[in-house]
């Protein structure tokens, strides 16, 4: 089951392709986007990294990180972010296969990949609100970003 506004998100640790580590506590104090993504270089999630990207400055005026989480490896999601310019941390839940996903309640377990789900989170690490698609092949509607950070 998926986590819910008002949930805490769960105790993690994920690597992004620099080997730094994110942990959850590291997002306290902060409002953070965990942003899941099911696989790197894939049209869908394409379009949606370059939409978070194209709107990086707009987050960061509301006072929100972004991360981006995927079960690709790290070597490609480093490939990924310097194809498509990302800036944002792309943390992978590469293994133990997708546990973080499924801490989250974001796991698609016959497709083995992450369901595309944001979970926004305040200064507790308490989720405030999610946006998702919860069709693979299908994005989550930009606009619900935009109505949520007011740009």
């Amino acid at each position: 089951m998926s986590l819910q506004v008002g949930d805490t998100i769960p105790e993690f640790k994920l690597y992004n392709y620099d080997k730094n580590a994110y942990e959850d506590k590291d997002f306290l104090g902060k409002k953070t986007m965990f942003v899941f993504l099911p696989f790197p270089f894939s049209s869908v999630c394409d379009k949606e990294i370059c939409e978070l990207r194209d709107n990086k400055a707009s987050l960061e005026e509301n006072g929100t990180d972004t991360v981006l989480i995927t079960v690709g490896a790290s070597p490609t999601n480093r490939a990924w972010a310097a194809h498509y310019g990302i800036e944002f941390p792309i943390l992978a839940d590469f293994w133990p296969h997708g546990a973080v996903s499924q801490k989250f309640g974001c796991f698609h377990e016959k497709a083995g990949i992450s369901l595309r789900y944001s979970y926004i989170t305040d200064e507790n690490n308490v989720i405030t609100e999610i946006i998702k698609s919860d069709e693979i092949g299908v994005e989550r509607d930009f606009s619900e970003y935009k109505e949520s950070f007011g740009f």
